[in-house]
């Protein structure tokens, strides 16, 4: 099955992979609510997301900002 984007070429993009789920996550509700607004009555249940979202992303569709502070962001363990 092809998702239509390759996650090796997202990583390039951006090295932290776990922060790109999460962006392509928050992506992926812009699109179903953009999609919602412009359609309210039709049901979107065929249309994957998220896939969707990972194409932008890997397509430089999807500006990421402050990927800088992801660095910052550390876990302490004790």
């Amino acid at each position: 099955m092809s998702t239509g984007f390759n996650y090796d070429i997202i990583m390039e993009k951006m090295h932290h992979k776990y922060a790109v789920p999460i962006i392509a996550a928050k992506r992926a509700q812009e699109i179903k609510n953009d999609k919602d607004m412009k359609e309210p009555n039709k049901y979107h249940a065929n249309k994957n997301y998220l896939d969707e979202a990972f194409v932008d992303i890997q397509k430089g569709k999807t500006i990421i900002r402050d990927v800088d502070k992801i660095d910052e962001i550390k876990t302490k363990l004790k």
